[in-house]
């Protein structure tokens, strides 16, 4: 029997060697998130500089090897085990960057905004444990926030936007929530959906329908804070949900995701009956 893997030779040494480093590439991004959850380094350290500066270099590199490895592969026989090895490393590797790229293109698109809520008109207030939890290092809750001029430089023309003006046209169908349900239902369907979405629930005023929790991300470790409202409007009422991140410009879109979320579980469960 032929020893193809020999006559290989330093080819399958270096399809090999594609391989490997194109399996770095996930694992380089999941050291970066949770070293952050895990307090190994900063968050600006883990998504900054290992997600988004290095690690498109990296998973750069690790494409073009991959595709060195099997142009090299298919330059005499045998060619099968190294170019095989090439094609797994270019596949691993490709999907690592194409993964960036969209990313990427998702931070471009939304609005560079952290602070999500219903009604900007009569914004919510956080409570005082709520803002002591948060911390003098996070981002500020104010009623009426502004784009930091800085934005402009990845997001030109944002920079001394209104918050508010810019969520209504990212996310234009974000809005109050009026229920048939009376107050006391909605809230304790609203209390449910929290407490089962994994938030950790701050404050819990049943006589006044508010409520604040925190929500901790998977990976990185990202905490924001959420406050819902809930007030009686005729025979039913009606809930405003804001939800705040503590640290960062743009929550890539985090946040209003999981208030269309949340409300749309209050809904399911008010529908079904079974707020209680």
């Amino acid at each position: 029997m032929t020893d193809t893997t020999a006559k290989a030779g330093w080819r399958m040494t270096f399809a090999s060697f594609a391989l490997v480093l194109a399996l770095f590439v996930p694992v380089w991004f999941i050291a970066a998130a949770l070293g952050s959850k895990f307090g190994l380094w900063g968050w600006q350290f883990g998504l900054g500089k290992m997600t988004f500066q290095w690690g498109p270099m990296l998973a750069i590199a690790a494409v073009v090897v991959a595709v060195l490895a099997i142009i090299i592969g298919l330059i005499k026989a045998p060619r099968t085990k190294p170019v095989i090895l090439g094609l797994f490393a270019l596949l691993i590797a490709g999907l690592g960057l194409g993964r960036l790229i969209g990313t990427g293109a998702v931070v471009e698109a939304l609005p560079p905004i952290h602070d999500i809520q219903t009604d900007w008109s009569d914004p919510i207030q956080f409570s005082d444990e709520l803002m002591a939890l948060r911390g003098e290092g996070s981002n500020p809750v104010v009623d009426d926030p502004i784009i930091p001029e800085g934005a402009n430089g990845r997001w030109p023309g944002t920079g001394g936007t209104k918050v508010s003006a810019a969520q209504a046209k990212g996310y234009p169908d974000l809005r109050s929530l009026i229920l048939a349900a009376p107050a006391d239902v909605t809230y304790a369907a609203a209390f449910n959906t929290a407490d089962e979405l994994g938030w950790e629930i701050v404050t819990n005023d049943e006589e006044n329908y508010r409520l604040e929790a925190t929500y901790t991300s998977g990976w990185y470790g990202f905490k924001d804070d959420i406050a819902v409202r809930i007030r009686p409007s005729g025979e039913g009422s009606e809930i405003d949900v804001r939800s705040t991140s503590r640290v960062g410009l743009s929550d890539l879109g985090a946040n209003a995701a999981r208030i269309e979320s949340f409300l749309n579980e209050v809904q399911a469960k008010l529908a079904t009956g079974s707020a209680e």
